[in-house]
């Protein structure tokens, strides 16, 4: 049995505190949008192969957070760090109108467009010949959807940012040469922002049945809400079988995360629909209109993430080719409503609907050399989201997959890999009449999306 000398032992914690220190220098610019609102923790190889394949490939430290099993059949500690940028794109085509039918002024902009920059990395040791402790970072969610506040949508929203540090500690256990467990424990902090404009006056006509306070989009007033939770825990396991030596298949589970991100909220703009916002739930207190306080006050929002798991075969042909594919489910059902609160009163209650969905990818390498290897794969990526609920927040449709990419060994030690992926994506059709206190407008329309990923990854075998 390999067992480490304490000198080893004390390199190695210097080593994690090391990864460490570099993931949190990476983590300050965290924001990303992909398929709703979840990300695959994935490096470049991972983007490459369409996301095929999981974490089953030889020493891939990705293993640590998506299925601690694998690592168990590490046989050295890994140290690997991933830059990815994603940057999708949606641009509306349709039509906004106010309370009274008419067009809604302003332009209409992508409200996406930029790649957003984020990390992913890992750490793994084996401690002997059955035990291999790892930690990791990544963000496994992630959105951000900007427009200005002059835009044709902005009573259906003007920024969503929402993103999800994940920290994770996790071990793999090697049962024999063909079995592993795994087990971990995630810590997630999520921020997020939540900007629309009030339409006061379209309010009023509403209730009013004519537009007696003055004409809708007369008097607009901006609400920005800021929401954090420090942090919120949650477990995952999974487990790895080798029927042959050249099949590998496993298994993974992440639970759900609960979490109430609290904040505050505030109100810019008209002073005369201020008035307007204030007086509603006075004069209609049967109507649902919320009660802001035009100074601002707390806020608070449920947000759970979903729970998801992942059944993945990865088949080495010969030395040359190695194909993979894998299935990924998502618990998205849970995503019923995005109801924000003030002191125990709700300001918005945006329904969500969300209906569980698949991600299905095949993908492989192909090794040219000992240094350079070639990757690619396609998936589908179903969207959770339906038109009852879809707006210009997540704008989402079912995506198509085309990946790409190659890896250099540099050195017995040291590997690089470049990926990069297309997305895709179905129109997203939306219609939506707006909610009283929001405006009571209307969206009919399209979203016409895709998407583009980069990803670069270093990885170090002591």
């Amino acid at each position: 049995m390999n067992r480490h000398h304490p000198q080893r032992l004390i390199r190695l914690g210097k080593q994690a505190s090391l990864a460490l220190a570099v993931a949190g220098a990476l983590a300050l610019p965290l924001r990303a949008q992909a398929g709703s609102f979840q990300l695959p923790t994935d490096n470049a190889a991972g983007w490459a192969r369409a996301n095929a394949g999981g974490s089953l490939f030889a020493n891939d430290p990705t293993a640590v957070y998506n299925n601690p099993a694998a690592m168990a059949f590490f046989t050295a500690p890994l140290l690997q760090v991933t830059g990815t940028g994603i940057r999708p794109s949606a641009q509306f085509e349709g039509q906004f109108n106010d309370q009274q039918g008419n067009p809604v002024t302003g332009n209409n902009p992508n409200g996406f467009g930029k790649f957003i920059p984020f990390p992913n990395m890992a750490f793994a040791a084996p401690i002997n010949d059955h035990v291999t402790l790892g930690g990791s970072l990544s963000v496994p969610f992630g959105l951000v959807s900007e427009y200005n506040p002059t835009w044709q949508g902005r009573y259906f929203g003007t920024k969503t940012s929402l993103q999800s540090i994940a920290v994770s500690f996790s071990a793999g256990f090697k049962v024999n040469d063909q079995f592993s467990l795994g087990l971990g424990v995630v810590g997630q902090r999520t921020k997020a922002q939540l900007n629309t404009v009030l339409d006061p006056t379209g309010t009023a006509s509403a209730l009013f049945g004519a537009p007696i306070a003055g004409a809708p989009q007369s008097e607009d007033v901006q609400l920005n809400v800021t929401l954090k939770k420090s942090m919120a825990f949650g477990y995952f396991v999974g487990a790895e079988f080798k029927p042959t030596t050249q099949d590998s298949v496993g298994i993974s589970y992440h639970s759900r995360i609960n979490q109430t991100l609290g904040g505050h909220y505030k109100l810019y703009g008209s002073a005369a629909g201020m008035n307007l916002i204030v007086l509603g739930p006075t004069l209609f207190p049967d109507r649902g209109l919320p009660s802001l306080n035009v100074d601002g006050d707390s806020a608070n929002a449920v947000l759970n993430t979903p729970a998801f798991a992942s059944l993945d075969w990865v088949h080495d042909f010969n030395s040359k080719f190695t194909l993979a594919t894998s299935i990924k489910w998502t618990q998205w059902s849970s995503f019923n409503n995005l109801v924000l609160t003030s002191n125990g009163n709700e300001l918005v209650g945006l329904p969500q609907k969300y209906k569980n969905s698949f991600v299905y990818s095949v993908g492989g390498d192909y090794h040219l050399n000992d240094q350079w290897t070639l990757r690619a794969g396609v998936g589908y990526d179903q969207t959770p989201t339906n038109i009852i609920s879809r707006d210009p927040r997540i704008p989402d449709g079912s995506r198509r997959l085309l990946g790409m990419g190659f890896g250099y060994q540099a050195s017995e030690h040291l590997a690089f890999d470049f990926g990069y992926q297309h997305q895709f994506v179905k129109d997203a059709r939306v219609d939506m009449v707006n909610q009283l206190g929001l405006g009571a407008g209307t969206m009919d329309g399209k979203f016409k999306d895709h998407g583009d990923v980069i990803s670069m990854t270093g990885t170090y075998k002591f």
